[in-house]
């Protein structure tokens, strides 16, 4: 998670850098995020913080009453997702997809509304997504000790993803797929141990017309191919975080 914390703690910092015009019209926008505002087609978001142009990613989240059929909604801002990892190894334990899911909450509308179902949907997208992925399960030992256990269910990454079945069917799909540019891995067996590598694309050659890859170990790095990144066994045990960049 550090990696995502370092973005939230430069777009903060950048934020309370000293004020300029531009800056003023940057802290509004951020002010105006942690309000509910009105509903905007999606766009692409640009402002004059890199860290809004990159890693600001707006949704709705919708609240629908299983009872009455009453539903609300909110605006959230995410600079990373979270991505819950499979116990399955059959290579299909990941996935970004639409989804909903059963909440346990009392309706404001109605007095027999005990649960309602949450969708999210995107209504901005930003030029790059930050996925983490949820290998660590709390798991309790005999003696009663709690302890991070590592999820190593395989996953296999895409080189490239789509968002448009996150949006809703009133809103226009955008172009352009998400095209994986880097790769975190984790080695190790619990949360409090371990090693990190990476993997990530560079223009190591101007006129290559093949993806270029390097890993990194340390001071250690070695080119690598795209299917090394994404089809190699261990790394798709130990892969813990992606970066995919809009093109």
């Amino acid at each position: 998670e550090f990696l995502g914390d370092l973005v939230d703690f430069l777009h903060e910092e950048l934020v309370d850098s000293p004020s300029d015009e531009k800056d003023d019209e940057s802290k509004k926008l951020e002010e105006s995020n942690s309000e509910d505002a009105e509903e905007k087609p999606a766009t692409v978001v640009t402002t004059d913080l890199p860290t809004d142009e990159y890693f600001h990613l707006k949704v709705r989240v919708c609240l629908k009453c299983k009872s009455c059929g009453y539903s609300r909604s909110k605006e959230e801002l995410y600079r990373h997702l979270s991505i819950d990892v499979g116990e399955d190894d059959d290579g299909e334990s990941w996935g970004v997809e639409r989804s909903s899911e059963d909440r346990e909450l009392n309706c404001e509308k109605c007095e027999d509304g005990t649960s309602a179902t949450q969708t999210m949907e995107i209504i901005s997208r930003p030029k790059a997504i930050l996925l983490h992925f949820k290998r660590f399960i709390v798991t309790q030992r005999d003696n009663g000790e709690m302890v991070l256990r590592k999820n190593k269910a395989k996953i296999p990454l895409k080189d490239s993803l789509s968002i448009s079945s996150f949006f809703s069917a009133e809103e226009e799909k955008p172009n352009g797929l998400y095209h994986l540019c880097g790769v975190v891995h984790h080695v190790g067996n619990t949360a409090f141990s371990g090693h990190y590598t990476t993997c990530a694309k560079r223009n190591l050659e101007q006129e290559s017309v093949e993806e270029q890859w390097v890993f990194f170990d340390d001071t250690v790095g070695r080119r690598r191919t795209i299917n090394y990144v994404t089809g190699n066994e261990t790394n798709q045990k130990n892969c813990y975080m992606a970066l995919y960049e809009l093109k």
